[in-house]
C-alpha cells in the first residue's frame, strides 16, 4: 500500500507543462467511456483504461517507486479501443458519441506518439525519474 500511496504523491511532483496534459487524458479517456458505455468501444476503452492503471502501478514500483519513461507503456491498451473508435467517427451513430470518438482518437494519437518516444529513451538507457521538485527527504527523491 505504501508504493500505491507514494504513487499518488507522484502526482504533485509532475512537470507544470506535462499537468494539463494528463488532465486532459483524464477527461477524456476516464470519464468520457463512462459517459457512453452504451456503445461498445467505449466499454472497450474504459476496460483498457483499467489494465493501462494496472500496467502504470506495476511499472512504478519495478522501477524503484518513480515515475520514469516508461510509465505510459500501458497505454498500448488503448490500440483495440482506438481502432473501433477511429472507425465510429463517420459511423450514423449518435454525433455526440461521435464528437467524443474523434476527440478520444486524436488524444490517444498524440498520447502514444509520445509514449513511443518516451519508451525508445527509456530503452536507450535514460531510466532517470520524470518528477521535479522532490525534496531531497521525501520517499521519491532519487
Amino acid at each position: 500500500m505504501e508504493s500505491f500511496r507514494l504513487m499518488m504523491e507522484a502526482g504533485d511532483f509532475i512537470p507544470g507543462h506535462v499537468k494539463p496534459w494528463l488532465y486532459w487524458l483524464q477527461l477524456v479517456l476516464f470519464l468520457g467511456p463512462v459517459l457512453f458505455l452504451k456503445y461498445v468501444p467505449a466499454r472497450y476503452l474504459f476496460v483498457a483504461q483499467i489494465f493501462n492503471s494496472i500496467t502504470a502501478y506495476v511499472v512504478f514500483v519495478v522501477e524503484g517507486n518513480t515515475v520514469s519513461k516508461l510509465f505510459g507503456v500501458g497505454h498500448f491498451f488503448w490500440l483495440v479501443p482506438l481502432w473501433f473508435l477511429a472507425n465510429d467517427i463517420r459511423s450514423d451513430k449518435w454525433v455526440v458519441y461521435r464528437g467524443f470518438a474523434l476527440v478520444a482518437t486524436i488524444t490517444m494519437v498524440v498520447s502514444l506518439v509520445l509514449d513511443v518516444r518516451d519508451t525508445a529513451l527509456w530503452i536507450s538507457g535514460d531510466r532517470a525519474s520524470v518528477l521535479v521538485d522532490v525534496p531531497d527527504d521525501h520517499p521519491l527523491a532519487d
